[in-house]
């Protein structure tokens, strides 16, 4: 296999941009043995083969890319987790971002459509229905043009809230850091809210006010998505993680 026409191969189909394109860096980082790096590229590539319907709206793979990235600079055990927490991570940030996007309200309607294609669908035509749900949002030159003002990738939030924005900011990336599964929720929970309430302290937003309380439901919801995600992946087939052709 040759690496570099591989590299071109998903920098051509993410439409990342040269200077933007980081992933031979990270990897050669991360891996010293070509067979290493030829297993994860090939990985790579058989995950962004989920999107191929979607490869013209730039945002979508932009996050795609940003996902990948994220992943990579986890602690990976092994290279044969990569692919199941690739799809974990990425679809725990399209819902993240698609709620933001439909102002929260719309959560029940995503879980809900989630829960039914995790139930009844293989990878390929869940992604196909998170893509047809997400492509108004990635379409929206507007919204995409906050996003990119306010240099916020990974997750987007309440853009017209600094404070908000930096607490959610923050609980977005204390929760990344913490090892949560379903056996440990109410441990995660009492700590998230220990966190939260520090981090209101600090903001000097009064506890028990119509603020701090819309607040803490909002990274409660941040919680509960990842818990779902958790969850509904849990009995996911794990034959479903496996490579798909990309021929």
């Amino acid at each position: 296999m040759d690496l570099e026409s591989r590299y071109y191969e998903i920098k051509t189909f993410l439409s990342v941009p040269d200077e933007d394109f980081q992933l031979q860096q990270k990897i050669n980082t991360i891996f010293e043995s070509n067979d290493n790096k030829i297993e994860i590229i090939s990985k790579i590539i058989n995950f962004i083969q989920y999107f191929s319907m979607f490869k013209n709206i730039k945002p979508f793979m932009h996050s795609v890319y940003e996902c990948i990235i994220y992943t990579l600079d986890l602690n990976i055990e092994s290279i044969n987790d990569f692919n199941e927490l690739l799809i974990k991570n990425s679809i725990i940030n399209f819902v993240q971002d698609y709620i933001n996007y439909a102002q929260l309200n719309q959560k029940r309607q995503i879980l809900n459509l989630l829960s039914d294609s995790l139930d009844k669908l293989q990878l390929q035509p869940l992604f196909i229905n998170l893509g047809i749900l997400l492509k108004p949002m990635y379409q929206d030159q507007e919204y995409q043009s906050k996003a990119k003002d306010l240099k916020e990738v990974e997750v987007s939030y309440d853009f017209n809230d600094e404070i908000a924005l930096q607490i959610k900011r923050s609980i977005d990336n204390w929760l990344r850091d913490k090892v949560i599964d379903l056996n440990n929720q109410n441990t995660i929970r009492k700590l998230l809210t220990k966190e939260f309430y520090d981090l209101t302290r600090k903001y000097k937003i009064l506890n028990n006010s119509e603020t701090y309380e819309k607040l803490f439901k909002e990274v409660l919801e941040m919680l509960d998505i990842r818990l779902t995600v958790i969850s509904l992946m849990e009995s996911f087939p794990e034959e479903s993680y496996q490579p798909i052709s990309t021929r």
